[in-house]
């Protein structure tokens, strides 16, 4: 009786544990739209208030109307559209090609591959800076897209090869039977069935790269095409911090990440989720 009634509870544990897991990460996201909801008084008052008494959009309107928040966004789309872009289609390549090789140089590649992502943005971006100053690429899309690839371009190698190793190769060489080339093979066979894996590695190389703060401050210094990431910067200094609009920016800010999420979640479970093809 013991055992059942132990069997009967757990459920309802499992349930409780996973809500207070979910609340504890998302009390951050709360706290960032119930501040931007809140007056200046409150916002600075020395004993914070969990939800806002006098609720009101002077914050929303100010980053509107003062701060041009629409511009930075738009950038940060630019970015991360871009970035997420030239990742994939650099990543394609070299991950199927270390899924199908197997040998002792491949193994090494794969390790060097891992290896680069120990590499922190500070250490790099100084000798990015002096190349792209060279190459007139500073202050441009161009130089922020390519400085934030190489970023997230060795996590989509990793990322996409356990993708095509969990496809049969036998398909592709059916493929081949029925008179296909390689490439034919490849794009038509292949890459429809590893959907699931694009949309979940494209969807996380979008937030690593919406997120992305040191390369956009380094390499550009114009205002007009600065992200939301160095836009809410603006806000916090060292004498000053208009915490009441920088929460309201904060607010807009995750917009676009909620939309992607909310579009995409049932891709992105079933691809983190799935351990093989069936």
């Amino acid at each position: 009786m013991a055992t059942a009634r132990s069997l009967a509870i757990k459920p309802w544990l499992l349930t409780g544990l996973g809500a207070f897991i979910a609340a504890f990460y998302l009390f951050p996201v709360y706290w960032i739209v119930s501040s931007a909801l809140k007056t200046s008084n409150e916002v600075n008052a020395a004993i914070p208030t969990l939800w806002p008494h006098e609720p009101t959009l002077a914050a929303f309107r100010w980053i509107f109307e003062r701060e041009n928040v629409g511009l930075y966004l738009y950038n940060s789309l630019i970015i991360s559209v871009g970035t997420t872009a030239l990742t994939l289609l650099l990543a394609t390549g070299a991950a199927y090609a270390l899924s199908r090789v197997r040998s002792m140089w491949m193994d090494a590649v794969l390790i060097g591959v891992m290896l680069s992502q120990v590499l922190p943005p500070p250490l790099l971006v100084t000798p990015m800076f002096v190349i792209f100053r060279q190459l007139d690429l500073v202050n441009t899309y161009t130089a922020v897209i390519l400085a934030t690839t190489s970023k997230t371009l060795p996590f989509a190698v990793i990322m996409l090869r356990t993708t095509f190793a969990q496809i049969p190769i036998e398909i592709e060489e059916a493929a081949r039977v029925d008179g296909a080339s390689r490439l034919s093979a490849f794009t038509r066979v292949t890459l429809p069935l590893a959907r699931v894996g694009y949309i979940v590695v494209g969807t996380l190389v979008f937030l690593l790269a919406y997120g992305e703060f040191v390369y956009p401050v380094s390499l550009m210094n114009k205002q007009s095409l600065q992200p939301a990431t160095v836009g809410l910067y603006g806000f916090v200094g060292a004498d000053y911090s208009d915490w009441g609009n920088a929460m309201a920016f904060a607010s807009v800010m995750v917009l676009p990440v909620l939309a992607v999420f909310i579009a995409l979640q049932k891709h992105i479970v079933s691809g983190l989720t799935a351990g093989a093809l069936k």
